[in-house]
């Protein structure tokens, strides 16, 4: 199953553009699934699909560019989204609820002035 990876490399300095370029150019063609990439002046990114078995083949390709100075080949992990459970204490009940107790302390107030009418309190 081929895994996401991105290759980071830098080129020497007194490259000409035109060779940078061809470089860069033949860099690609390494990776026959390449999804995005980037360049600035002597910096190069390449992201891609591979198998991970040929991932070293890939290294040794680049370590024979004589014209890059340094790379790395880092696998992208895929990044897990989870939302945050917050606790709520002392949750407010909803205004229905609190005027149906208000209600029913009203009708225990009524009851008990009726049995203290009945028993003569």
């Amino acid at each position: 199953m081929a895994k996401q990876y991105e290759l980071t490399y830098t080129i020497n300095k007194n490259l000409a553009l035109e060779e940078a370029n061809t470089l860069f150019e033949r860099v690609i063609s390494y990776f026959p699934q390449a999804t995005t990439s980037g360049k600035e002046h002597d910096f190069f990114s390449l992201e891609f699909y591979s198998e991970p078995k040929t991932i070293q083949d890939l290294e040794k390709k680049i370590q024979s560019e004589s014209q890059i100075k340094k790379h790395v080949i880092i696998k992208k992990e895929k990044v897990k989204i989870m939302r945050m459970r917050t606790k709520t204490k002392n949750k407010p009940e909803p205004v229905s609820s609190q005027e149906e107790k208000k209600a029913e302390k009203a009708e225990l107030k009524e009851i008990d002035e009726k049995l203290k009418q009945i028993f003569g309190e």
